[in-house]
């Protein structure tokens, strides 16, 4: 693999360090060397394995051992090469720094004797070096974008893509996988706090908000870079995530695969603060993706489209290019952020749109998931041409798809921008209509923080965890959930547990949750949860609570068939009433300690007795109040 910062054009080296030390040979005794015959240069030098030569024993033979010289000779040659070029690559091995990847939930902290990486390129080098060649690749890549456009039938524009309809597969799949891994998994903290809190930020917050903790963990010296310097992929297997995934019956995953710092976890030609050239030395994104699918699982991708720092030509010098998209202030070299990244004339049409397209078309993901919008426009962002490419080329290979409502500022809850509302952290309470998406930790805490991962009063349990599931089903949404993966890639054990909780009570009642929908109540009875099936001719009352005189009242108008139990045994009955249904569960105990499914079958279709509005409406008026939530919450950070 290719130094950080090299052009892939040059002859690759054995090593994937560009600092790396010339491996001296023992001295060997001149009688030795003769003896042998061997003569070996003593240092190996630029990453290349030396020349290996051979004189004496074998020049001096009689003639007729010239067919057994010739053989020896070079059976011994080839044997030589191949012990040199072991010690070569095992000599350029990385060091491991077990102290900045201690067991889960113990403390990280900067390794003895680690000195701070200094990326071997600077913005100015990579500008004389490379950006000409990118700016011709970019703009062949936003040429073949736009052409694709123009085929249809989505075009660049509001009033064409909120034409498009959320896939049947996002409405039935209610569970998915959130994985927060990056960079920052290496420091893993935080600190705590009532509400969200976000590790996914020490690498902004290092040298401010977390100064403290950080210079005493750390070292003031120690910056973005070296965390990513520091990741370790040795116990990173995409097939764990998939199977835990599987095991906790969730049936999507979306990886963030590049942050706001812009580390893009996946082997991108347009930046080289990338995991396959710098870090991990993989491609977690093509790897997860075919673990995914060989999982029959669908694949998502998170995206930031800002970052917080960008080099930018401008005026003939660098300048950098701020999270609000605006190109600011003459660049610092020694600015976080910078390095590895290709100063460019236009950050979304050089960079952003070309990076995200050679993703897209590299993975084919089934969710594109946008973040780091909300301080520009979609105009900015090109969020529209971004989307309608997606769009068109899904079409094309006949692959649904959808995307979230994080395109600009001012997009967020608003129908037409994305397939689906998002909300974070508990933004949307109770029903909603339109497709949305509850995403939260099973912690406070966005990313690895090592202080929660072996003490259960930072997560939540397992009743609070089922609770979160079937809360958020039964208002129409779905949950993606999140695990927050060490800096070498394992996955805390309490979010193991609470996850395999989950799959096991989805297994015994999953028909309740999967491919239903929300039956449209303001507020949920007091006993638990309402869902139904698609048809509407059957109920299902997820029971939290069991009603101690037996009764079970169902505030849904409908016209009763008949009533039972899933996994449980007894003979229920139910009545239809003015004001809805009553179910008789006299002497009949729980099935489920955690909750419990009765199943009424019905016929005539289902009225709730407080509906909100026609689940499925697209064109009702923006969700103001959560919108207006999320705003002043971004702008807190």
């Amino acid at each position: 693999m290719e130094t950080p910062g090299e052009t892939r054009m040059k002859p690759r080296k054995l090593f994937g360090s560009s600092e790396f030390k010339p491996i001296t040979l023992p001295k060997l005794p001149a009688e030795t060397k003769v003896a042998s015959g061997w003569i070996v240069s003593e240092t190996v030098k630029d990453g290349y394995c030396p020349a290996v030569t051979m004189t004496g024993l074998f020049d001096v033979m009689p003639a007729p051992w010239k067919l057994i010289q010739s053989i020896i000779r070079t059976l011994c040659l080839l044997g030589s090469v191949f012990v040199m070029v072991a010690g070569c690559k095992a000599g350029a091995q990385t060091p491991d720094y077990p102290e900045a990847h201690p067991p889960v939930g113990q403390q990280p902290h900067r390794p003895a004797g680690y000195q701070p990486f200094h990326y071997p390129k600077t913005a100015e080098d990579l500008l004389h070096t490379e950006t000409p060649a990118f700016l011709e690749r970019a703009h062949a890549a936003w040429k073949a974008t736009e052409a694709i456009i123009q085929q249809g039938p989505y075009s660049a524009d509001l009033a064409s893509i909120r034409t498009h309809p959320c896939p049947e597969w996002f409405l039935d799949a209610k569970f998915g996988m959130f994985i927060d891994w990056g960079p920052w998994s290496v420091a893993g903290w935080a600190p705590q706090a009532k509400g969200a809190t976000y590790p996914d930020w020490y690498e902004k917050k290092l040298s401010d908000e977390y100064r403290d903790y950080h210079v005493k963990t750390w070292g003031a010296d120690i910056q973005p870079d070296d965390l990513i310097q520091l990741m370790r992929s040795s116990e990173f297997r995409p097939e764990r995530f998939t199977e835990l995934a599987q095991a906790a019956g969730m049936r999507y995953i979306v990886p963030f695969l590049k942050h706001h710092g812009g580390y893009c976890l996946w082997d991108s030609s347009f930046t080289h603060r990338n995991s396959v050239e710098w870090g991990l030395k993989r491609d977690f994104a093509k790897e997860l993706a075919a673990a995914c699918r060989a999982a029959n699982l669908r694949y998502g991708a998170y995206v930031s489209l800002g970052e917080w720092n960008y080099p930018m030509c401008k005026d003939g010098e660098l300048r950098s290019e701020g999270f609000n998209g605006h190109v600011g202030e003459k660049l610092s070299l020694d600015a976080p952020f910078i390095s590895g990244k290709v100063p460019v004339e236009d950050y979304v049409r050089d960079y952003l749109l070309p990076s995200l397209k050679e993703l897209i078309d590299h993975t084919s993901p089934d969710i594109l998931w946008f973040d780091g919008e909300w301080e520009a426009p979609p105009t900015t962002w090109c969020s529209p041409e971004l989307v309608a490419y997606y769009y068109d080329r899904a079409r094309k290979r006949g692959q649904e798809v959808c995307v979230n409502d994080r395109l600009g500022s001012k997009t967020r809850g608003v129908p037409g921008w994305g397939d689906f509302f998002t909300s974070e952290f508990h933004v949307i309470q109770g029903f909603q209509a339109h497709p949305w998406e509850e995403n939260r930790s099973l912690s406070h805490s966005y990313g690895y923080n090592w202080e929660e991962s072996f003490d259960d009063r930072y997560v939540l349990s397992e009743d609070a965890a089922l609770d979160l599931l079937l809360r958020t089903v039964a208002n129409g949404g779905n949950l993606l959930l999140m695990v927050s993966p060490d800096g070498s890639g394992r996955i805390p054990p309490n979010q193991e547990r609470r996850l395999r909780f989950l799959g096991q009570w989805l297994a015994r009642y999953g028909e309740a949750i999967y491919a239903t929908r929300a039956v449209g109540l303001k507020q949920q009875p007091a006993w638990g949860y309402l869902t139904r099936n698609k048809n509407s001719d059957r109920i299902f009352c997820i029971v939290r609570n069991w009603p101690a005189d037996g009764l079970l009242q169902v505030p849904v108008r409908a016209q009763a068939r008949g009533v039972h139990l899933l996994g449980g045994s007894g003979t229920p009955t139910v009545k239809t009433e003015a004001n809805g249904l009553t179910i008789n569960l006299a002497g009949i105990g729980p099935p489920d300690k955690d909750a419990s499914v009765v199943v009424i079958n019905v016929e005539g279709g289902i009225k709730a007795q407080e509906v909100v509005r026609e689940t499925g409406a697209r064109d009702k008026e923006p969700v103001t109040v959560w919108l207006q939530l999320q705003s002043l919450f971004q702008q807190a950070l």
